[in-house]
């Protein structure tokens, strides 16, 4: 399940979406956070000049005595100090400057045509930014509290930009949603045309060119179920045609006197008229009838009990007696056309078992031939498919099989020719519900 949404197009186009989306607000934080920088470096830079401009018009015409005291008044915790320059020793500083104070530093050396020099400390409750600086000719340290100008995000920028973000990737997947949504609604309707349903019409909405695929795909499903209806009708009229001749046929013959060949001509009347309702069967099978309740085990005990009346060597083992919603003609059908391949091709005796599982019926008929080689068995599920070379020329119609797999394919169950202890099996298993 896992495997299939990340493999589908929806999938895809959010997670397209999503990346562009993340992409862009990363973008957009970082010039933000890039401008801000510049915004509070030039803040500082403008209140280094103006506190350098201060303590040099304030100290101006002081001796050394004079410059102390003033100094000692003027610096207060938390305000910007100017400090003598052997105040450093004995201090901690961290080992790079933050973006800002790199800034400020290339700034200042650029404007005053010397290199300056800083440091950058962390104190336990405040952070500090230690610039090298002249004051009327003598070094000191301006210190500058930096809490104001930490390197952290704005968090009131970050929060709006991961509301946007949730916000456009919940929008990109409803609109990769209402993209994708047509043409899952394509492939879940080509996959019941080719289980043999015919989809309802799909919805020609979204973009022009799935609008286009939903046409497309309609005007396919409708052409091929066309195609299926005229053949059903082709292959009922055709036959139901055939039947009255070679019944008036085999009327004459009958009423005629006994001759040599009076017995194969009725015989090849009789194979005929099987042919003719192959043809009939095969045709019923692709409509859909509706399902009633059926008593498998009622349903078997008749057909098999028709096969013995005519010399069959049939048997049956009951191992549980299920029920099901099922065409019950076209388990009749079924059955029948398994146990007419059976004599035709297989040896006695022929066995029908019916079991019932945990939510299935099992139907199994098991002769004692020679069965259908493991290659061609896919191959003889086939209509008109006789395997003549295995069979010989029997003059069936090679639909037996055919037959038996739509109604299978009809009832959602499954079909599988196997072997049991040397013997032909052919394994059918419908769904009880």
């Amino acid at each position: 399940m896992i495997r299939k949404l990340f493999g589908s197009l929806f999938f895809r186009l959010a997670l397209l979406v999503m990346t562009v989306v993340i992409a862009t607000q990363l973008f957009t934080i970082s010039l933000a956070n890039r401008e801000r920088h510049k915004l509070l470096e030039r803040q500082l830079y403008i209140q280094v000049l103006d506190t350098l401009s201060f303590l040099e018009n304030s100290m101006t015409g002081m001796d050394n005595e004079e410059k102390q005291n003033f100094l000692d008044s003027y610096n207060r915790p938390g305000l910007p100090s100017l400090l003598p320059f052997n105040a450093d020793q004995g201090q901690q500083f961290a080992k790079e400057l933050p973006p800002i104070g790199a800034m400020l530093t290339q700034r200042l050396s650029h404007d005053l045509n010397e290199p300056i020099q800083a440091h950058f400390a962390v104190r336990d409750d405040h952070s500090e930014l230690w610039v090298h600086v002249h004051v009327l000719g003598q070094p000191y340290w301006l210190v500058m509290p930096f809490g104001r100008y930490r390197d952290r995000m704005i968090t009131t920028m970050l929060q709006a930009s991961l509301l946007a973000g949730l916000f456009a990737t919940v929008l990109a997947s409803l609109f990769a949603w209402r993209i994708t949504r047509p043409i899952s609604r394509v492939v879940q309707a080509s996959r019941e045309l080719a289980s043999g349903e015919m989809p309802k019409l799909i919805p020609e909405t979204g973009p022009r060119e799935v609008q286009l695929l939903a046409h497309n795909f309609n005007s396919m499903a409708q052409a091929l179920d066309n195609a299926a209806r005229e053949r059903r009708l082709m292959l009922a009229g055709l036959s139901h045609d055939l039947r009255t001749p070679l019944t008036r046929l085999k009327l004459t013959l009958e009423m005629q006197e006994a001759s040599v060949d009076q017995h194969d001509m009725l015989s090849d009347i009789d194979e005929l008229s099987r042919i003719v309702r192959q043809f009939i069967d095969f045709a019923r099978a692709e409509e859909s009838n509706q399902m009633v309740p059926v008593a498998l085990a009622d349903l078997a005990s008749s057909v098999v009990a028709r096969f013995r009346r005519e010399g069959m060597d049939a048997r049956l083992d009951i191992r549980g007696e299920p029920e099901l919603q099922a065409d019950a003609l076209a388990l009749e059908r079924l059955l029948s056309n398994l146990l007419e391949n059976a004599r035709r091709y297989g040896q006695p005796p022929v066995v029908v078992r019916l079991e019932r599982g945990e939510n299935e019926a099992r139907l199994a008929v098991i002769d004692h031939g020679k069965g259908i080689p493991e290659a061609l068995r896919e191959t003889a599920l086939a209509p008109f498919e006789r395997l003549a070379e295995h069979r010989g020329t029997d003059g069936g119609s090679g639909l037996g099989l055919a037959i038996v797999s739509r109604v299978v394919k009809q009832h959602d169950g499954t079909l599988n020719l196997t072997e049991e202890d040397g013997a032909f099996k052919v394994d059918i298993r419908l769904p009880l519900a």
